[in-house]
């Protein structure tokens, strides 16, 4: 049912990030309950604002940096701000602090960012709502290769395991580093083996010897597969067709590209403490250590991540190769008692309708 209460959905409109991504979502699903006006981050400082509209802002940090003053004036005008926003490390800045102040309440996607809100003095409610994949992700049977059919019958030829990972930007809050250094552990250990990195750019592969990477990743992979933005198709295709998916991360609020792969039954690696243990099985998670500061000199996320330990990641990759029905089985397993239950947008469609008619 409408409800007659109005609702502005504050986010990038013209600019394709992960924020407008989960933004448009976030509105498809309010709109099934509420009304709901779609406003672009840039535009919302200038608006002159007259009906006292609930305002969700996503990101919450980025307008406030440009534009503290000029939102700041309009308060009064609007019955409440409820920020979406990230933690990307294990603690945000004082100024972060302060800039939630203004918000009625603020959601996170994990329970990592909820404690990093939390433990950096964060006094306003902190919601969890989570990323998640529709059912079409979990449901939709496999495909013969069309855009990956070059890589398929690579692996087909060469009888290959592939292991797919994406970097499309903060190589360091990523581990591109971490990444490079397991592939080449695991090269030592298990020869037939090709790593898939998803970038900005598209999608590539990269030789069996990698030299020491400097500046742009595309420029050291072998192969170039597909030079453009992926649709949800074909996304799906990449990950059946590889088999394992490696997450490099040092930080992030959630890292939605693994969930989508442990949809479609890839089997997941990823370092315990980091914000995929929301929707991670307990054996994908590797042995890990605190890293440093995830992402250096930025004003909001100032705290930490965790690194995996290479050795552990490795013995743990060689173990599943070595067992793929099982851990197939496993993750099966899985999609069915936790992602089924907790992580499609019908049921967080439910979650966010819950959270939001709280501050009507």
């Amino acid at each position: 049912m409408i409800r007659s209460t109005s609702i502005w959905y504050v986010r990038p409109l013209f600019k394709h990030i992960s924020f407008g991504v989960i933004g448009e979502k976030h509105c498809e699903l309010l709109k099934q309950y509420f009304r709901v006006e779609s406003i672009d981050e840039l535009a919302f400082p200038f608006i002159q604002i007259i009906s006292h509209p609930l305002v969700l802002m996503q990101p919450y940090f980025y307008p406030f940096q440009k534009f503290e003053k000029k939102i700041a004036r309009n308060l009064d005008r609007i019955s409440g701000i409820i920020g979406v926003d990230v933690a990307d490390s294990d603690h945000i800045s004082n100024y972060a602090v302060r800039l939630t102040d203004y918000a009625t309440a603020m959601i996170v996607p994990s329970s990592f960012s909820k404690h990093a809100y939390v433990n950096s003095g964060v006094k306003k409610p902190v919601h969890v709502i989570p990323h998640g994949v529709d059912r079409e992700w979990i449901e939709a049977p496999k495909q013969k290769p069309a855009t990956f059919h070059h890589l398929a019958k690579l692996k087909e030829r060469r009888n290959l395991k592939l292991i797919l990972c994406w970097i499309m930007h903060s190589p360091i809050r990523k581990g591109l580093d971490i990444l490079l250094q397991y592939y080449q552990a695991l090269m030592k250990e298990y020869n037939d083996v090709l790593l898939v990195v998803k970038t900005a750019q598209g999608v590539g592969y990269f030789p069996e010897t990698i030299e020491k990477v400097k500046g742009q990743l595309e420029y050291h992979m072998d192969g170039k597969v597909l030079i453009k933005w992926l649709s949800e198709k074909e996304k799906m295709e990449l990950f059946d067709v590889c088999d394992l998916y490696f997450l490099s991360s040092r930080g992030g609020a959630f890292e939605h590209p693994p969930l989508e792969a442990l949809a479609r039954g890839e089997i997941v690696l990823g370092a315990k403490g980091g914000a995929w243990e929301d929707y991670l099985p307990d054996w994908s998670l590797i042995p890990s250590r605190k890293s440093g500061q995830v992402l250096p000199d930025n004003p909001i996320h100032d705290g930490c991540g965790v690194e995996v330990l290479i050795d552990k990641a490795v013995d743990k990759t060689i173990e599943i190769f070595n067992n793929m029905d099982e851990y197939k089985a496993r993750v099966q397993e899985h999609i069915d008692t936790c992602v089924k239950q907790n992580f499609t947008w019908e049921v967080i469609g439910e979650k966010l309708r819950s959270v939001v008619q709280k501050y009507l």
